[in-house]
């Protein structure tokens, strides 16, 4: 069965493995990839599986790699679904415009990575609806990124598809296809046999004598024999080339395809330069490009076999990827700039590619054309090609007359690698050049600098100053901070942010006054949310739920983090959780995934997710750690530390927060450390230690103040009053319910409403105490909180059963256990059960001599039994320690122990009795 010029003789095995590809993958999907040396017949394979498919009757649509666009996201893809532009406008709206955007076809919000894969599938499987699809993709090796993470999804998703996909790669290459799950099939030399059975058959003319020698300098490699063997004359000597036999034949058969191209004449040589460098293969591109009548002079490449025009007459494809690179081999850096100018002309409606020849074509400063470029960079970085931003911002920075305007340029690229995609060695390397530069420091050069040496070394110190030299210097604009400047202003606030000392705020205060009021993901509206979260006015939430609202048409990873971390603020993070968990598993978006994961992370840990939270965590420390980013580990440690703290599980809080101290405390990273503080003060209150939850409360903020940028001072508030007034602390305790009353932070969500209300009670008269309670756990969306409704319900439980109103206590304590079990959080329902015991609704104990423990001795015995002191004892119970002395001295007889170190075991063979009757 022949299916191709060459008969593809000793294929037997590989055609018969890709004949029940095709069979299963019409009825069910397949994937299969071709491995192989250079000329070892991968591309022929490629050809015989699509002939056969076309004759199958499925449609076939071909793409390949081409080394000169690995730097263009997506344009291995492009080539793919250019051929399907009817079936894309049969596509939902949104996933039309997804891959519009992302292959450069149109404007609009960024998609992310994982829409456009899916668009991608969708519209394969659009296609794949009338007829069986097979996708062709040849040279996987140097297709770019971007569409090899498309192939690979596309590839493992095909089952129950009718859709075959079938790639090719170099067995050595360097970014090898990930074909994790795909079926790899190895092609292999010929045999000696096979090889000398194909000589035979197509030069026939020539000599066993040189056939032998032939086969024997092309090691089975089916190119190399053909290419060979065609340039050798019946003596036995290649046809004046010039090439040595003993290179090789990847280097024989490239330098023999050169000497074909030269032998073409000059205007086909100039179409074809003009196609290897197009990429796709577009001939209405190439018409253009080509000039009048132009597509006629690739009749000679046509019948040389160098390239072959698709049935569909809208593509050219080149015979063999060497073709590609012996065009360009064969031309002059003049002829590969020229044509990269006519094609940067003829693509004037695609910004991207346009400036991408544009930059190929320029060899000095020239600032029309940096600019050109400079917009494809924001026009990628908008459509969510990060990677691509960075590239085309270096370049325009190249190519850029003016030292400023390099400087600027080079230090958003700078920016863009550490902030969006991660890559902190690109950043690191561009802005050494930048700071080589003599020239004054601008706002970009600033806020990547500063940006940089925060995340990486936690230097505030050093980064504030950077950035408010550069704030200070610039011109102030007349209305809204933009550009380079808001970008300045951020870096700027997170600084001032992580440091939380009044020497890095106030000054960013000062700046402040100059602008007016903004978006709320604004550098100037987070800043002020900062310092301020009680000045918020109801307007400003109103902009922040509409522009949350926004976020499900919107990826751009820069506005998801910065909307997310507004609201973040207003516990509003539940409805940005879509377009956050877009971000992180976005692949271009390394950097901006960071933070995501720090809001994920405390999404589940305010809806009471503390596995989930933990999780969360543990991804992002692990990833800053691969990454280098330390200072976003700490907000992991936060995370973990404040879950452990809740599940009791005080030898992970300990750690986590060990390491919170150990990082920010040489650093003076203020909102760091009182990370730590407010999670060690949730794990001591939930062991009833209220005196080292006081201690590590009072360390964030003093009772009755609420400090400047100082979020943890809202967020620990209740923390703080509950340790006071488990110590005895009322008057301290009733001051700071006062400051966060008259913040009026209550206002600005359900959860800070809650917690505002529940210390209000807390702290009330005791004829107002049930009131104050009621209105709490009445208010609206507290259901969202469980952790702190269950706080609510312990904390009016604990004061009833003081009240002696035991059954109304019972009520409050059992749906205090309830949540608390629900949650996870041990150390709290253990707290709600031992008040529930002390109400008289607990198991009656016995001795082995028959003596019965009061529940008030059995609920002391087991605090004791816990490592508890007297003093503690008493704390949590609202005993003195006498009178807790008094009941161990009465304990220990009972149980037959004589000291505190039996007590565990005692108590363990204590017999269960049934709940009293309850009074």
């Amino acid at each position: 069965m022949d299916f191709g010029p060459t008969g593809l003789v000793g294929r037997d095995r590989e055609l018969g493995e890709l004949a029940m590809f095709l069979d299963k993958a019409a009825s069910d999907g397949a994937t299969v990839l071709l491995t192989g040396e250079p000329g070892v017949g991968k591309t022929a394979l490629l050809d015989a599986t699509a002939e056969l498919a076309l004759a199958k009757g499925a449609r076939v649509v071909r793409g390949s790699g081409v080394e000169y666009e690995t730097d263009i996201s997506f344009a291995g893809l492009h080539q793919l679904v250019a051929a399907l532009s009817y079936e894309l406008g049969r596509l939902p709206r949104a996933m039309r415009e997804a891959l519009e955007v992302a292959l450069g076809l149109g404007a609009g919000p960024a998609p992310s990575r994982i829409t456009v894969l899916n668009a991608a599938l969708s519209l394969f499987e659009e296609a794949a609806k009338e007829q069986p699809l097979l996708l062709v993709v040849d040279d996987l090796h140097v297709v770019d990124h971007a569409s090899r993470s498309a192939v690979g999804f596309v590839a493992r998703r095909l089952g129950g598809r009718r859709i075959g996909l079938i790639g090719a790669q170099r067995a050595e290459s360097d970014e090898p296809f990930r074909a994790t799950g795909l079926t790899e099939v190895e092609v292999r030399p010929l045999s000696d046999t096979d090889a000398l059975r194909l000589l035979s058959r197509r030069f026939a003319h020539l000599p066993p004598r040189v056939l032998s020698t032939v086969a024997r300098e092309a090691q089975g490699n089916p190119l190399a024999l053909l290419e060979f063997a065609g340039s050798t004359s019946v003596s036995g000597d290649r046809n004046g080339n010039g090439v040595g036999w003993a290179s090789g034949p990847g280097r024989d058969v490239r330098a023999l395809y050169g000497a074909r191209v030269e032998r073409l004449p000059p205007r086909t040589r100039d179409l074809l330069l003009l196609a290897v460098l197009e990429g796709s293969g577009d001939i209405g591109v190439l018409e253009v490009a080509g000039g009048p009548g132009g597509l006629e002079g690739l009749a000679p490449a046509e019948r040389d076999h160098l390239v072959m025009v698709e049935e569909n007459g809208r593509t050219v494809r080149f015979r063999h990827p060497l073709v590609r690179s012996a065009v360009v081999d064969g031309s002059t850096g003049e002829q590969r700039r020229g044509a990269h100018r006519r094609l940067a002309d003829a693509l004037a409606d695609q910004p991207e590619r346009r400036g991408d020849h544009l930059a190929r074509a320029t060899t000095v400063p020239d600032e029309a054309v940096a600019a050109v470029i400079e917009s494809a960079a924001r026009s990628s970085l908008r459509r969510g090609d990060a990677d691509g931003a960075v590239v085309r911002m270096r370049r325009a920075a190249e190519l850029s007359p003016d030292r400023a305007d390099r400087r600027r340029r080079m230090s958003q690229a700078a920016y863009i690698a550490v902030w969006i995609t991660g890559h902190l060695e690109i950043s690191h390397e561009i802005m050494r050049e930048v700071q080589g530069d003599p020239a004054a420091r601008s706002l970009s050069a600033a806020a990547a600098a500063g940006y940089l040496v925060l995340v990486t070394e936690g230097d505030a110190d050093t980064a504030h100053a950077l950035l408010m030299e550069a704030i200070e210097q610039a011109p102030a604009p007349s209305g809204p901070p933009h550009g380079e400047l808001e970008t300045a202003l951020f870096t700027l606030t997170i600084v001032s942010e992580f440091s939380g000392r009044q020497e890095h705020w106030k000054p960013l205060v000062d700046v402040l006054a100059r602008f007016p009021e903004a978006s709320p993901a604004a550098a100037t509206s987070l800043a002020r949310i900062h310092h301020d979260l009680g000045s918020v006015t109801d307007g400003m939430l109103r902009r922040l739920d509409e522009e949350i609202a926004r976020l499900r048409g919107q990826t751009d990873a820069d506005l998801v983090v910065r909307t997310a971390l507004a609201a973040s603020y207003f516990d509003r993070l539940p409805g940005c959780r879509e377009a956050v968990s877009r971000v992180i598993r976005d692949g271009g978006a390394v950097g901006a995934s960071m933070p995501a994961l720090v809001f994920a992370a405390l999404d589940d840990l305010y809806a009471g997710r503390l596995q989930a939270s933990a999780d969360a965590a543990a991804e992002l420390i692990a990833l800053c750690e691969e990454t280098g980013y330390p200072l976003f580990a700490q907000g992991g440690h936060y995370v973990a530390a404040m879950a452990a703290a809740q599940r009791g599980d005080l030898d992970a809080c300990h750690e986590h927060c060990g390491n919170l101290r150990d990082w920010s405390g040489p650093r003076r990273l203020r909102r760091l450390e009182n990370h730590a503080h407010q999670a060690l003060a949730r794990a001591a209150l939930g062991a009833a230690d209220f005196e080292t939850a006081y201690r590590h409360a009072t360390a964030i903020c003093a009772p009755g103040t609420l400090p400047p940028f100082n979020h943890e001072a809202v967020l620990s508030a209740p923390d703080l009053v509950e340790a006071a007034v488990g110590s005895g602390r009322h008057t301290e305790a009733r001051r700071h319910a006062d400051a966060i009353r008259d913040a009026g932070v209550g206002r600005l969500s359900s959860r800070l409403a809650l917690c505002a209300a529940t210390i209000t009670a807390m702290t009330s008269a005791p004829e107002d105490m049930a009131e104050r309670f009621e209105e709490a756990l009445a208010l609206p969306g507290i259901e969202q909180w469980p952790f702190e409704a269950g706080r609510a319900h312990l904390a009016y439980g604990e004061r009833l059963r003081r009240q002696g109103l035991n059954r109304d206590a019972r009520t409050q304590l059992t749906a205090a256990r309830r949540l608390f079990e629900e949650l996870g959080a041990h150390p709290w329902e253990d707290r709600a059960a031992a008040e529930l015991r002390a109400t008289g609704m607990t198991r009656t104990a016995r001795s082995k001599a028959g003596e019965a423990l009061t529940p008030q001795e059995l609920e002391v015995a087991r605090l004791a039994a816990t490592g508890l002191s007297s003093p503690q004892i008493a704390s949590r119970l609202f005993l003195s320690p006498r009178t807790v002395s008094s009941h161990l001295y009465r304990v220990f007889p009972k149980l037959g122990i004589t000291s505190r170190a039996g007590l565990r075991d005692a108590l363990d063979a204590l017999p269960p009795e049934p709940p009293a009757a309850r009074p």
